[in-house]
C-alpha cells in the first residue's frame, strides 16, 4: 500500500503533470491546473520511489547510485 500523505499526494500530483506535460507539449502549468487531486496509485508508487532515491543519493555516491538504477 502507498502512502497517501499530503505531501506525496501533491509529489505524485506534480510529477503526473510534468510527465503529460511534456507527452502532450504543454506548460507545466497549464497541465498541473487540469490534473485531478487525486491521481492513479503509480504516481504514489513513483513518488514514494523517487523520494527514497533522493535520500539514498545524498549519502551514496553518484557511481553506486546509477549502477543500481541500472540494475
Amino acid at each position: 500500500m502507498v502512502d497517501k500523505s499530503h505531501v506525496d499526494k501533491e509529489l505524485a500530483r506534480r510529477m503526473c503533470a510534468a510527465y503529460v506535460s511534456h507527452q502532450m507539449g504543454v506548460t507545466v502549468a497549464t497541465q498541473y491546473k487540469n490534473t485531478p487531486d487525486d491521481v492513479g496509485d503509480l504516481w504514489y508508487f513513483l513518488a514514494a520511489l523517487a523520494e527514497k532515491l533522493v535520500i539514498e543519493g545524498q549519502q551514496t555516491p553518484y557511481e553506486e547510485l546509477a549502477t543500481k538504477l541500472i540494475q
